[in-house]
């Protein structure tokens, strides 16, 4: 009798198939934590702006000017901007609002001292009364909501256990 020492065709593909099973739970998780950095950042970048801009404000209010200066332009001013455009038509804010939100351009973030610049077709905006920081791209859930103000995308994140990711709308 010959002795057959070899793998059969049988147990090769039963391994190939555990393989690519494997194969495909790894690559999922690791697809899973980059889209939670992602949002980690966002959400990151988000507070910074946030906090230098409240710093920025409180050194003049300390400096005793009378007259504040805020960094950015009213959105009111740029509403024929292709990407304000576009932000506007979703309705995030309410028109009468337009006056009281800032968008903020790279250098008006390096002016902040921010050495973070905004995402690629996007901006960050600034409501100066309340410090809220919406950011024109959006952020997508994992429920497939898009939101685009930093309060929402972190009591969502925090809800969702931040397995989120940026639209990244092409």
């Amino acid at each position: 009798m010959k002795n057959n020492r070899g793998i059969g065709i049988i147990s090769l593909l039963i391994i190939i198939v555990i393989s690519v099973i494997i194969l495909g739970i790894g690559v999922n998780f690791g697809l899973q934590k980059y889209k939670e950095a992602q949002i980690k950042t966002l959400n990151t970048d988000m507070l910074l702006v946030e906090w230098k801009l409240k710093a920025y404000i409180d050194d003049q209010k300390a400096e005793g000017k009378t007259e504040i200066t805020y960094l950015g332009t009213k959105v009111s001013e740029l509403k024929e901007n292709v990407l304000i455009k576009d932000f506007l038509s979703k309705n995030i804010i309410p028109e009468n609002e337009y006056d009281k939100y800032y968008v903020l351009n790279d250098e008006d973030m390096k002016n902040a001292g921010l050495e973070i610049t905004n995402y690629e077709d996007s901006y960050y905006l600034i409501n100066y009364e309340t410090y809220e920081i919406i950011i024109t791209k959006g952020c997508k859930m994992i429920s497939g909501e898009i939101l685009y103000k930093l309060s929402d995308i972190e009591k969502n994140g925090q809800e969702e256990n931040i397995t989120n990711e940026v639209v990244n709308e092409e």
